[in-house]
């Protein structure tokens, strides 16, 4: 049966009692589902997907009962839930959760184990901080894809205008990326999102720019209001967070998941900033010779102005 332009809109369709139905999700679409309509579930919902999305292998291999158990609510919440998604059930969201798990598996190499690399640090605090970040950056990885990768770096090299943007803790990342992302292509804004000099800068955004965040736990309100102002003005938003649901991933063209827990009050900033990196190295690719010719006159300055110890290709 034809939608029509709203329900094609709200992504719904229209049942022969004119009532509406949810429309079925496509395999590995539940991540992506779950962000696009955040903002329309009640808190008890939010709770769930929330849960969906921060443990999968839970979903993936635990009972509804289980579920629900961790969750303090009812398994017909959690079922009713799943056919809001437009999913035949809790069963169903156990497979969609395991064909996503086999995705990632599929793309984990890790010749290196975890707790052979770590095992002369074991019971000490220093073994568990370095423990954690290798967790972090294997989950990232293994969450990543090529194409999303691919999609944030053509945004990155086609924007008039680049504004990277963090706040707080986070920013030195983003001062890490603008710095490298200049020497490669020009009109870079970096832009710290606590900062009050952003402000004239922002009000020049056009459809033609672009906006990488950087924001985790405990999320800067200021990274939000910008990237805010960014999809007013019809500019793309690439996102480097924590989970699609945050309140910048769920409004990104592109979401980077990165982990970032840390053993203590701090996050951990190891998987940001390899995402950081894999990104440089994908616009360097993407521009060729353009961001190489840009790079070495930019090495050529500095080292005119001695501004390292080192010259340039030379070592002690």
């Amino acid at each position: 049966m034809a939608m029509r332009d709203g329900d094609a809109k709200s992504g719904k369709a229209r049942s022969g009692d004119g009532k509406s139905t949810p429309q079925p999700i496509g395999p590995g679409d539940i991540i992506d589902e779950l962000r696009r309509r955040y903002d329309r579930l009640t808190e008890s919902q939010r709770r769930i997907a929330e849960y969906i999305i921060g443990h999968s292998q839970a979903v993936a291999f635990a009972t509804v009962d289980q579920m629900a158990a961790a969750l303090n609510v009812n398994p017909s919440t959690i079922v009713r839930f799943t056919y809001r998604l437009g999913l035949n059930g809790y069963p169903d969201l156990q497979e969609r959760m395991r064909q996503l798990l086999r995705g990632q598996l599929s793309r984990t190499i890790d010749p290196v184990k975890e707790r052979d690399a770590a095992c002369h640090l074991e019971g000490t605090s220093f073994g568990a901080s370095l423990s954690c970040d290798w967790q972090n950056l294997h989950r990232t990885i293994t969450g990543l894809t090529a194409d999303t990768l691919g999609r944030a770096v053509n945004i990155l090299v086609r924007a008039r205008r680049a504004y990277i943007v963090a706040g707080f803790s986070t920013f030195p990342v983003a001062h890490y990326f603008a710095l490298l992302l200049d020497r490669m292509r020009g009109d870079i804004s970096l832009l710290a999102s606590h900062d009050a000099f952003a402000t004239p800068r922002l009000v020049e955004m056009t459809p033609e720019d672009c906006v990488l965040a950087f924001t985790f736990p405990r999320y800067a309100s200021a990274t939000h209001r910008i990237v805010a102002w960014a999809k007013e003005n019809d500019a793309k938003v690439v996102a480097v967070t924590d989970s699609p649901i945050s309140s910048v991933g769920r409004v990104a063209d592109v979401v980077l998941i990165a982990g970032s827990a840390g053993m203590g009050k701090q996050n951990s900033l190891v998987a940001p900033m390899a995402v950081a990196n894999a990104l440089l190295h994908g616009v360097a690719a993407a521009r060729g010779s353009s961001a190489l010719d840009r790079y070495n006159l930019h090495d050529e300055l500095m080292s005119r102005w001695d501004a390292f110890m080192f010259k340039q290709g030379t070592r002690d």
